[in-house]
Order: structure tokens, then sequence, then C-alpha cells
């Protein structure tokens, strides 16, 4: 190949140039230190995957957002954090599983899918014990609701915080009820967990189990003639626009909760742990101000918007609800321990 043109001297220049293979064993190591020296830096760096799989609308990615802004802002070029929202990942079962086995960092579940690992959880599920927000912080934040959340670690998890989710009513297709009695034989949807389907049939419902993705179209249909959720998200699913009236019933608070992978998470260096701590409260003032205090988007705000859309508020008899529903406690007491049901009752002040 170039042996033609100019031979001897080409010859020459390569004799010349690697006689001492010294040097060009050298040049290798440069580049090789070199490459070293610009990709260390980057290798260092340590992803989060953050997933939730409700729509961004909802409060849990208002508060993923906060974490990630707080904690990438006090670790620049050490940690990345992503996060997937809406769903994209799979439903909260799925992400919890996902971060059970590592495929994700962490996630933002309900207890009513922890429950499934953490028995204990269920506890949220009792009815009529949490009436307000604040009584919400005052028991979720406190020391009984944290020993609640850290069972999760004999499941691969690590418990980081419980958060507001709001209160929980009934929105209907087209009927009011008021009380057990009249709400009997009204088909509403719950979620797929048999405690809350126990609550409906207390009140005097059949409850059918569903998940979001099938919803709309139910309730569109005739199918059921209600669903339990809280007034977000009867207004991020956009379910006002199908349904005639609405019922604060109020009969509990299932919080949201935020895991991770329990390996990974004592595998961080102490000063990204203490970081991600830190920024805890950051990201729960982000979700439970959104949901309860935020112009616009807090629970009493859409409230009011529901109401301006023309969904009849309809009037019920809490106490009748309450009185209906309470041998779920007694329940409870069989299913998780009574122990642990007495705690949390002397937490909330029931």
């Amino acid at each position: 190949m170039g042996s033609h043109a100019g031979g001897p001297q080409l010859f020459t220049e390569r004799k010349a140039t690697m006689r001492p293979g010294k040097r060009f064993f050298g040049v290798l190591i440069g580049i090789a230190l070199t490459f070293f020296l610009v990709s260390g830096p980057q290798a260092q760096v340590i992803n989060i995957k953050f997933a939730d799989a409700l729509p961004p609308t909802w409060p849990y990615y208002q508060g993923m957002k906060a974490y990630k802004a707080y904690v990438e802002s006090k670790l620049p070029n050490k940690v990345k954090m992503e996060i997937y929202t809406a769903g994209v990942l799979g439903d909260q079962k799925t992400i919890m599983e996902s971060t059970r086995m590592g495929a994700l960092q962490m996630c933002f579940i309900t207890s009513a899918i922890s429950q499934a690992v953490a028995p204990s959880h269920r506890a949220w599920a009792m009815p009529y014990i949490l009436k307000t927000a604040e009584d919400f912080y005052k028991f979720a934040y406190g020391p009984v609701a944290i020993e609640l959340g850290n069972d999760v670690e004999k499941a691969g998890l690590k418990f980081i915080t419980w958060a507001s989710a709001g209160e929980r009513g009934l929105v209907m297709r087209d009927k009011c009820f008021t009380n057990p009695q009249t709400m009997k034989g009204l088909k509403i949807r719950v979620m797929q967990d048999p405690y809350q389907a126990s609550i409906i049939q207390h009140m005097g419902g059949i409850p059918v189990p569903m998940s979001l993705a099938e919803l709309y179209t139910a309730l569109q249909t005739g199918q059921i003639d209600g669903a339990e959720l809280g007034p977000s998200l009867t207004v991020s699913g956009k379910y006002h626009d199908i349904c005639k009236a609405y019922a604060r019933t109020l009969q509990f608070r299932i919080p949201g909760e935020v895991l991770a992978n329990l390996a990974w998470w004592k595998g961080l260096p102490a000063d990204v742990r203490k970081v991600l701590e830190d920024g805890i409260p950051v990201l729960r003032k982000a979700n439970d101000d959104y949901i309860d205090k935020d112009p616009e988007t807090s629970e009493p705000d859409r409230l009011k918007f529901m109401e301006q859309k023309g969904l009849k508020m309809c009037a019920v008899d809490l106490e009748a609800f309450k009185k209906a529903t309470y041998p779920l406690i007694e329940e409870l007491k069989k299913a998780i321990g009574a122990p642990t049901v007495e705690k949390v009752l002397k937490a909330v002040g029931y």
C-alpha cells in the first residue's frame, strides 16, 4: 500500500517513529488515562428512577418534581433523577414490584397497594378515623404511622414517607343517596382491595373492583352507578363531565406513600442518602399543599369547581355511615392484630 510512492523515505520515517517501542506504549497509556479522566466523573453519577401511576394533575407528581429539583440542586453532577409518571411504567402494583426487584429505585404508590407486602398498612382502611387534612398530617407524620410504614422492610423496601392523597367520597352517575338505606343496591367502583370493597358493602352499596383505566367507560355506559373517588381524582379524570352528583362520605383518607429499594438505599454514599432524607419535607409540602391548600388545585376548590360544573352535592348522614362501618374495625383487629389497631386508634384519638 504506499510502498510504491516514496518507498525508501516512508520506510525510514516508519522506522524512526516506531524505534522506541516504549514511546508507542506510552501514547496508548496517555490515551487511556485521558479517557478515564474525562469519563470518570460521569461514571460516578447516581441515576434514580422514580415512578408513579397517576396523572400528572395528581399531587404525587408535584411532590416528585419538587424532590427532584431539591436533590439535583444539592448534588449537581452527582445525582440524576428521572421521573416516570402517569403509569408509563405500569400500574401501582407493577411499579412497587419493580422497586422491590431493583428495576426502579423509588416509587410513589398508596397503602392500598403496599398492604400486600405489609399487612399493617391495612390500618389506613379503618373508616372515619381521620376527619380533616390536619388530622391526617398529625397522624401520618407521627411515630405510629412511621412505625407502620417501616413494616415494608421485610419485603425488601425502604419506607420514605406518607403523603396526603386527600379525602374520599362517591361520584355518582345520576343518583344521590343520604344514608346506608338509600345507598342500598347501588353499584360502586372501588380499588382492587377487599377492605375498601368491604367498606362500600357496609355503607349499603355493591362494590365493583375496577382499575381507573376502565372507570370512565363504566360510568359512561351505566355499568356502575358511581365510583369511590376524591374530588381531585374526580376532576383530573373529568368524571364531572359524565356524572351528576357527588357525596362527601369522607369514609377514609388513604395516603400516598413513597418507597425505595432497600438494598439500593443502604448502599448509597452517606452524603447522598442524607440529601435524599433532607428532601423529604420538600416532597411532602409540594404534594400536600397541592391537594389541600393551593388555589384551584386544593380539594375545597375542586369541590367548588364540581358544583360550578353542575354536580349536585348529596346531603349525607355521616354518623349513620360511621355507625354502619364500625364493624370493619373489629374485622381489622382479626386481620392485622388488635395491638396494631388499638395503637392507631389511640394515636388518632378515635
